[in-house]
């Protein structure tokens, strides 16, 4: 069986073990975990696998607020989409390559936020320095991060902002590309 065939049959089973617990937020994060699988069914990356781990983490929370009985009654299906989640993530996940690529940038990110902040509370006396990492230095190292993670299913607005004109990146896009990548590192 694939992987998504796996969690399809342990959402079925969590569905039918749900049937009689008349809860409006489980049914929708019921719901939810049955799109985003049905997603990753469609395309299976990195991506596609963190939308189905935030989903059932969603279910999660919707069966703590659940009456022990039925949180007992879904226990097992829920354990099994767990499982399959984990087992999928570690399968999926971004190689230790690209990893220390968006540790490294973030790095110069943090460096050059902490810079530019510093320069503005700087005493009125003292001159104004320039940020370490240069916007276009930034871009250099962002390009083939953007590839890389495009590879893994991962879509990223504000590191395409700063390829694209590395001259308009300022403090709060510093920021945005940093929250970014770790929103995608986990």
């Amino acid at each position: 069986m694939t992987d998504i065939v796996l969690l399809e049959a342990a959402l079925f089973q969590l569905r039918a073990a749900a049937a009689s617990i008349s809860d409006s937020q489980l049914r929708l994060a019921i719901n939810v975990l049955g799109g985003a699988i049905a997603s990753a069914g469609e395309m299976l990356n990195a991506s596609t696998v963190n939308d189905v781990e935030f989903a059932l983490n969603d279910l999660l929370a919707s069966v703590d607020e659940l009456s022990a009985a039925d949180a007992d009654a879904i226990a097992p299906a829920v354990a099994l989409l767990r499982e399959d989640v984990a087992r999928l993530k570690e399968e999926t996940s971004l190689s230790p390559a690209v990893l220390a690529s968006i540790a490294a940038l973030q790095t110069k990110l943090k460096a050059r936020r902490t810079a530019i902040e510093r320069n503005l509370y700087r005493a009125e006396d003292t001159p104004e320095q320039a940020p370490p990492h240069p916007p276009e230095e930034l871009r250099a190292d962002a390009m083939p991060l953007r590839d890389s993670l495009a590879a893994f299913g991962f879509a990223t607005p504000a590191l395409d902002a700063l390829i694209e004109d590395p001259s308009s990146i300022v403090f709060q896009s510093l920021r945005d590309i940093s929250d970014e990548l770790e929103v995608i590192t986990g």
